[in-house]
């Protein structure tokens, strides 16, 4: 069939023109609307955490964490999402955590903080008014609803000889200053973001809801009770604790072991010289499983033990991944579990009858807060991938469907421009097979050339990839090729890509980055050799300070958190020498040379590159001396060096510190590489 061409007028043409070029300008204006990421749109970030799903399946719980007014701080509050999908604030308070349903569904208790004390706080689901149910002295660490709904089981630190305000003189005469000191007895006695630790012990207490009655069910001067949970008729507590005396002296064991609570009698659930921990009770209560790992380079396993058996069965062993805390699925046949693997932390499930371990999304990203609805038929969880900021989801277990519950984040991402991070697998010396990633500039153009980041990790565990992780998109944003490496000791890769860095700091974690950095060079011909710049915190502090040493084809370097000398850190941080001879094969005394042919300090008058310490004062990981002395050695040496200490933050700077210091380390990074890019 021939159609016939209607005429139309040049006037009806004419306005056509001018439709389309509106139609053009508007889009063109929308793309020039976008920007990329800049250190201040953090402030805007929305995370979300501890989401409980009610007994009756319908509502959903969880923490919304945003940045406060002035940015000095983050407020927490308790939102809803109903069976309808409807999200809407469940709390006013903005210092709330930890929302959690009892049992029949009918009240929520959630901790709250009240003038710098951690409270629960008791209301009716449906919504109405908060009533702080505990009016503790004591510090609250958290808590869990008993199934008669009028009691809780709280964890609370006490002093090991009985509870010092018991103790404190009421004499007049004698309420003179006390003096400020720190006694230390044990080999662990900092630890960061708590500082110069106590006598004070973790231990369980059952409070009575209605008559505030509080009844101590642990003790013991030289142990903790961790992460307890409660059996299905309220009878029993479950927790792991290290009780062989020697949790504080760097001792790495810890046993499940269950409470009775009628008679406070505790039995030894586990015997293994080894490590046990987050116990997990199937719904009747006949079954647990728990975490299980022979030392710290070896695989995390999911061991499941049936009530009265006496050997327990390792779900997990042929997997060749660490497994992370696991929940039971509602019929107790398969257990829901996350997992570091290639880039992404995925989600998984193992049948307990079988063994056998399944990947429940293949979508890259990382996964995680699970929880599970008592009906079985759907998980809830926490999910951000390079590109994607941080969402509740639903997964349905019947037919797979993902639906995005929440879009706190949605409005920015909408205005913003983000590079994805792109896999790049290459051979090492050693034949292994290492995944890196690459985030392009924006407004890419392969016709152009660029300067390259390479920002090296902590760890040595742990894993980069597929997650949010805001400042590689604003050094994209700047117009940097960044690119990063999950080298070896990384976990996600097997335990044989985890232990490949054991004793050998500087050696195969540093090949590993220079070779993935080469490697990346060769086959992006748009990447500026001679515009090559580096950073890294913690261990990829030690690791840019060392390769700093060795070369000096970066432009400038950005130093965070490091490590300059392994023989000062060694005696300063809050790791024991247990845990350090073990780490380096023996101590300062019997093993010197691997400390110290290991401390870049050593070869600090090999630097030329122009360098930017970045670090806090309270770090008790990497102490604020190994700034100081690498800034020393580089003064000495006149290398270009500056030096920003970040007051009253601690190791977690970048990730938890206080909202303006973490927008400003970002700041001082790219204004120093930016002095140095000409």
């Amino acid at each position: 069939m021939i159609r016939k061409l209607k005429y139309v007028s040049s006037t009806s043409l004419l306005l056509l023109s001018m439709t389309l070029s509106v139609w053009h300008s508007s889009v063109a204006a929308k793309n020039e609307e976008k920007t990329g990421l800049v250190p201040e749109d953090y402030f805007d970030f929305v995370y979300i955490k501890s989401p409980q799903i009610s007994p009756s399946n319908d509502d959903i719980l969880f923490v919304k964490q945003t940045v406060n007014a002035d940015a000095s701080g983050r407020n927490n509050q308790i939102f809803k999402v109903d069976k309808r999908g409807v999200v809407s604030e469940f709390t006013q308070g903005k210092r709330d955590s930890s929302p959690k349903w009892s049992h029949n569904g009918s009240k929520v208790a959630f901790i709250r903080s009240v003038d710098g004390q951690s409270q629960v706080f008791v209301m009716p689901a449906h919504g109405g008014e908060a009533k702080a149910v505990t009016s503790l002295e004591r510090s609250l660490s958290g808590f869990e609803w008993f199934p008669s709904g009028d009691k809780l089981l709280l964890s609370l630190s006490v002093e090991y000889d009985g509870d010092s305000e018991n103790n404190k003189s009421t004499d007049d005469s004698k309420k003179r200053a006390e003096p400020d000191t720190v006694i230390v007895k044990h080999a662990k006695y900092i630890s960061n973001g708590a500082g110069y630790l106590s006598d004070k012990r973790t231990h369980l207490f059952e409070f009575d809801i209605k008559t505030k009655a509080l009844t101590q069910l642990t003790s013991g001067a030289s142990w903790n009770a961790n992460d307890p949970v409660i059996s299905k008729d309220g009878s029993s507590v479950y927790f792991h604790a290290n009780k062989t005396g020697h949790e504080y002296e760097g001792d790495q064991n810890s046993d499940i072991f269950r409470l009775d609570i009628a008679s406070k009698r505790i039995t030894a659930i586990t015997n293994h010289p080894h490590n046990q921990f987050s116990a997990s009770l199937s719904s009747e209560s006949e079954k647990i499983v728990y975490l299980h790992t022979e030392e710290a380079y070896e695989q995390v396993d999911l061991m499941w033990l049936a009530k009265n058996a006496k050997k327990p069965v390792n779900l997990t062993k042929d997997f060749d991944r660490d497994a992370k805390p696991a929940i039971w699925s509602a019929d107790n046949k398969h257990l829901y579990f996350t997992a570091n693997d290639h880039g992404a932390h995925r989600l998984f499930s193992v049948s307990v009858e079988s063994g056998e371990v399944k990947r429940l999304l293949n979508k890259n990203q990382k996964v995680g807060n699970l929880a599970v609805s008592n009906s079985g038929q759907f998980l809830v969880f926490t999910a951000e991938s390079s590109t994607e900021l941080p969402a509740l989801y639903r997964l349905d277990l019947g037919n797979n469907k993902v639906s995005k519950l929440t879009s706190f984040n949605d409005k920015l991402r909408a205005k913003k421009i983000l590079s994805p991070a792109e896999e790049i697998w290459f051979e090492n010396e050693k034949g292994m097979k290492v995944q890196g990633f690459i985030h392009k500039p924006l407004n890419f153009d392969k016709h152009k050339s660029y300067p390259v980041i390479l920002n090296i990790k902590g760890g040595p565990g742990g894993m980069w990839g597929h997650q949010w992780f805001f400042e590689n998109q604003m050094y994209a944003a700047e117009g940097y090729a960044v690119v990063y490496v999950n080298y070896r000791g990384s976990s996600g890769y097997g335990v044989a890509h985890s232990q490949a860095v054991r004793k050998d700091y500087g050696g195969a974690d540093y090949q590993d980055n220079i070779q993935f950095l080469d490697n990346v060079l060769a086959k992006n011909t748009w990447m500026n050799k001679d515009q090559l710049f580096v950073t890294g915190g913690s261990h990829g502090g030690f690791l840019t300070n060392w390769i700093t040493t060795k070369t000096d084809r970066f432009k400038a370097a950005v130093t965070q958190r490091s490590v300059s000398s392994w023989i000062s850190e060694a005696g300063t941080q809050e790791y024991t020498p247990n845990q350090m001879t073990v780490e380096f094969g023996g101590h300062l005394w019997n093993n010197f040379n691997a400390y110290w042919y290991r401390s870049p300090l050593k070869y600090a008058d090999k630097v030329s590159t122009p360098t930017l310490i970045i670090h806090s004062d309270a770090d008790m990981i990497t102490p604020i001396g190994q700034a100081q002395e690498w800034f020393y050695a580089l003064k000495v040496n006149k290398v270009p060096v500056e030096m920003v200490i970040f007051k009253g933050e601690t190791h977690s700077l970048s990730r938890s510190g206080k909202p303006t210091n973490l927008v400003a380390r970002i700041e001082h990074i790219l204004a120093w590489f930016e002095r140095y890019k000409g």
